[in-house]
Order: structure tokens, then sequence, then C-alpha cells
């Protein structure tokens, strides 16, 4: 292949169908002449690309006066009503169905306890089972239905929909993608929990989407997502932004879902949190989630932990405090490497009470190099619980086919 490489005929028209149908989502009610000039086409280009996708159902027309002559303009929104997406998203602890219209409208929402993981096959029977579900509780027409798209941590194999390895659910070489289709009569899409974060980021901040991103989940576990040049980054195997997994704590023992030992995930997450209290409780150390737990250790949650620190348990402040500081550490690591624009830390640590957010950042700024990402901005992102399974339903491409495929 020479050096210098054209896109072909077919992947350019799918590619300028593509931007007109988001320039439209992002900023539509628009006309024809404001399109052409956000996505750099002729208006008569714009005209041929709009009349398909309003014979597609995909997008409808109305005349609305202009702002300046009065005149009606034809100006151009998404329409709802023919094209429908189902996100998954399926997390160590909580599995969600969010169902939306082409507008990004939820039409239907759905959750129950991620349990029995060890029998993949079955659990996969129960995905789809909660996708039918959702479908039907909603009572939108199942032929609108345009694609499902499903979304668990781990590494996922980008062109396969295969789960390569996911630590916490104990997966290796699972064919998802190919299970899911197998049972569902809609296209599938598998992809990594963090990807789907950073696109529902970008695509809920305006002006993200000419930005670098990086977006890190802090939950029951810990991973990144990566944005560059206007699509998500995979790197060469497809396993980039692994940060947690990031070795942290050297001369630590503390053991990885992953196998190895100090991983920002093992000293850090929300699991390691609650872990490393329910060990400080049966060594007998001073603090107050002794008689929190009841004689139960195993009943330490995180969120105990931070419960316990608001009422100044000097254990648990210092736990949190390590915490802070190692998950600060892996940020000035990822500034020093990438210098994004931005960082969105998002998941359910944050939604905790005190100055674990404020911690973090005072630990990046220490340990990132001098002038190093002096203009990146580190941002709480969004905590919604449905953050994830949204940002799903926008991962999966509009016309069935993937430019970088």
């Amino acid at each position: 292949m020479g050096k210098y490489q054209r896109m072909d005929k077919h992947k350019m028209a799918l590619m300028n169908k593509r931007n007109v149908m988001n320039c439209i989502a992002e900023y539509g009610p628009i006309n024809r002449a404001a399109i052409a000039k956000k996505v750099e086409l002729s208006v008569p280009a714009i005209m041929e690309i709009a009349q398909e996708l309003i014979q597609q159902g995909m997008v409808v027309s109305a005349k609305m006066p202009g702002k300046l002559s009065g005149k009606p303009l034809e100006q151009f929104s998404i329409c709802g009503d023919h094209f429908r997406y189902v996100g998954v998203d399926v997390g160590r602890v909580t599995t969600r169905f969010a169902l939306v219209g082409l507008d990004h409208g939820v039409l239907g929402k759905l959750k129950f306890p991620t349990i029995q993981v060890e029998n993949e096959s079955g659990f996969v029977d129960r995905i789809c089972q909660g996708i039918h579900r959702v479908i039907d509780e909603s009572g939108v027409d199942k032929a609108t239905v345009a694609g499902v798209c499903v979304t668990m941590p781990g590494l996922i194999e980008h062109d396969t929909g295969w789960v390569i390895f996911s630590p916490n659910f104990g997966w290796k070489d699972i064919p998802l993608k190919q299970w899911i289709a197998q049972r569902l009569p809609y296209p599938v899409r598998v992809e990594s929990a963090n990807r789907a974060q950073v696109i529902y980021e970008i695509s809920t901040h305006k002006g993200d989407q000419d930005r670098t991103v990086f977006c890190v989940g802090l939950g029951y576990g810990i991973g990144g997502g990566f944005y560059y040049k206007g699509q998500l980054y995979y790197g060469a195997s497809g396993t980039s932004c692994e940060i947690g997994h990031m070795r942290v704590a050297n001369h630590s023992d503390e053991p990885c879902s992953c196998g190895n030992t100090g991983c920002l995930e093992a000293e850090a997450s929300g699991a390691a949190l609650a872990r490393k209290a329910q060990r400080a409780v049966r060594e007998g150390r001073q603090t107050a989630l002794r008689d929190m737990c009841e004689g139960d250790p195993d009943r330490i949650t995180a969120r105990w932990v931070f419960d316990a620190a608001e009422e100044n348990d000097e254990f648990c402040r210092a736990l949190i405090d390590q915490s802070a500081r190692y998950i600060g550490s892996a940020l000035a690591t990822t500034i020093n490497l990438l210098d994004p624009d931005k960082i969105y830390l998002c998941g359910g640590l944050l939604k905790n009470k005190g100055d674990f957010f404020q911690r973090i950042l005072k630990y990046t700024v220490e340990m990132q190099m001098y002038q190093a990402g002096r203009k990146v901005e580190i941002l709480t992102g969004s905590l919604d619980e449905w953050n994830v399974a949204l940002g799903a339903t926008r991962l999966f491409p509009y016309f069935g086919e993937d430019l970088n495929d």
C-alpha cells in the first residue's frame, strides 16, 4: 500500500452523509447553508444528502422564519421515530439497558443485578432477555430498532466483538458479539464500557468533538477511554487506555484481577477500598467500620469508607487519601504521555461526599512533570448511572458500517 492513501468514493459518500447527520443532530433545526458551512460541503451536496436522509426517515424538514429576512427557510431536524438503538452497560454490580431514538430521546430504561457471570452463555441469555424486555416495555415497533451496542469492562476486540479478557468477570476469549447476534434479530456491536463513557462525555459537552479527551471511570474498577482526532483511539491491538492496570505501587503485593500486583485498580478502585477496609477490620484495626459492620466485615463497601471518613475516622481518611494519591500518580503519567485537552473523571467514587476530587487534583499537579500538560483541564464528568448505557447508543454507526473497518 502506498504512503498516501485515498478514501474510496463509497466511504467518502458515507462519511459526508454521517457528517451531515451528526451536524443536524447537534445543531438542528438548522438550514442547508449553515450545514454546508459547518461540514465544508457545497449547498447542492447538502441538499442531495438531506433529501436522501428525509426519504430514509432519519431527518424531517420544516419551513421556519428566517432570523434576518423573516422569509421562511427550510430547516432540518433529526426524526426520532424511525431508528431506535439499545445501549447495554454490563457493569460488575448492575447491568443497565437504555432504548433511545435517533434524536437521543430516552424511550425506555431497565436494570438488574449482574449475577451468575461465571456461566457466560447463561448470562448472555439474560442480557438478550433484558434487551427484549426494554423494547417490549417501551411499546415501540420492534422493526424500528436499528441496532444494539453492548459494553462491558475489559479488553474488547473492536473488529470482532470478542471479549479478549475481562478481569472483573473472569472472562477470556468469549465471542460475545457472535453469541448475542445469534440470539437477536438486530445488528450488534460490542465495545469497552470506557469508550462508551468518553463518547457520552464528548457528545454532551459542545466543542469537545474537536478536542483530545481522556475519560477515566472511577467505580468498582478503573478504566479509561481516549478520543483523539475526532474518533476513538484503540491502539495497534485495540487495548489502549487500560489505566486501571497501570502499576502505581511498586512495592505492593496487593493482587489485581489482571494477575499483577500494585495496579491502580487494585489500589484505588471502589472494590479495592472495600477490600482493604474489610481486611483492616478483620485484623482488629481501630476504625468506626468495626461497629458499622456489626461483626460482618464482608458487608463493608467503599461508600461506608467515605461515610466513616466524613465522621473523621482517621483510618478511612488515610485510606481515601492513599487512593487519591494513586489516582493522581496515574493521571500525572497520562498527562506526561498524552497531554490531552481535557480529562473527565466519572464514576461512582466521585458521588461520595468529601474532597476526594480535590485531593486527586492536588496529587496530579504535584506529580506531573513541570510545564507538562499546562493546558489540560481536569473536570468531573457525568455522574449519572446511565451515562455508559446512553453512550453505548451513540457508538453504533448510523449507517450500518464503520468507516474504520
